[in-house]
């Protein structure tokens, strides 16, 4: 699962006898044009959005089936102010898209989504889920799903023919340790759509994937045990993540224990255990 991290700098380049004046620094906060497609059985999507100073301008959703448009959206109501960033699909070490064509609600229609990213250092994702409505044969957005500084993948996990939704709890950033340092819980997201009213709903359904959550829970105790009381309390984030992923998988004693031992190794602060089993309550954890 790979995390999105979107970066915007806004800086005064330096130049040859000094630095960059306006004209330059105007440059370099140039958001560009761009567009994404893409396509699931006789459904087309098109995003595509003009330039701007810092953030994108002029969005617009097109969906077409069978070649004809049937919704031409300005998106600019959940695009004010946001990033929108072009798939990196020819790019070998980074592949990602914003946009999907994919059936989410196991209707057999695929929904269409796509991310818009506010400006920050590593911050923040929200996915734009718009749903087919064949009474008046046109899309309409039915969901906005925060992920927070986290990205996601459409992957269907258990073979169902219906995509889940596959990322991280953004929860547990800053929570226990530095964002460098967070980690973060598998989050697996399912969604459904009440055909009579239309209204979409989500249930967390990572529980159902054990192996996926033993996996990380296994990187992470790998880095929980190596770490030094010098590293001041950062392993915390990791430690975290580890007791959340041992709850999710019906094994709460173990993370408590391995609370206990890290403790007892001067790995975390006063009060840790209190405060992260409190938090695994709040969060749905425990």
């Amino acid at each position: 699962m790979r995390g999105l991290v979107v970066l915007v700098v806004a800086c005064v380049g330096l130049v040859a006898g000094g630095v960059a004046g306006p004209a330059a620094a105007q440059a370099q906060n140039r958001v560009q044009a761009g567009a994404v497609a893409k396509t699931s059985g006789a459904v087309t999507a098109t995003l595509s959005w003009k330039a701007g100073q810092f953030a994108v301008t002029k969005p617009r959703l097109t969906i077409a089936r069978g070649g004809t448009v049937v919704s031409d959206l300005d998106v600019s109501d959940v695009c004010k102010d946001c990033l929108l960033v072009e798939d990196t699909a020819g790019n070998a070490d980074e592949v990602f898209t914003i946009m999907h064509v994919a059936d989410l609600t196991g209707d057999g229609e695929p929904e269409v989504s796509f991310d818009t990213f506010s400006n920050g250092a590593h911050c923040c994702t929200t996915q734009r889920i718009y749903a087919y409505r064949p009474a008046t044969n046109s899309y309409r957005r039915v969901l906005s799903l925060y992920w927070g500084n986290v990205g996601y993948e459409v992957k269907d996990l258990d073979g169902d023919g219906t995509a889940e939704l596959s990322g991280a709890d953004d929860s547990f950033a800053y929570a226990f340790s530095s964002y460098a340092a967070s980690a973060f819980p598998p989050k697996v997201l399912s969604l459904s759509l009440n055909a009579a009213t239309g209204k979409a709903a989500v249930k967390d359904i990572t529980r159902r994937f054990p192996a996926m959550i033993r996996s990380d829970a296994a990187r992470l105790l790998k880095a929980i045990r190596a770490a030094k009381p010098e590293e001041n309390r950062e392993i915390q984030g990791a430690i975290a993540a580890y007791v959340a992923e041992q709850y999710l998988l019906g094994k709460g004693a173990v993370g408590k224990a391995e609370i206990v031992r890290a403790r007892k190794r001067g790995l975390t602060a006063p009060g840790f255990q209190t405060n992260l089993l409190a938090f695994l309550k709040r969060t749905g954890y425990r």
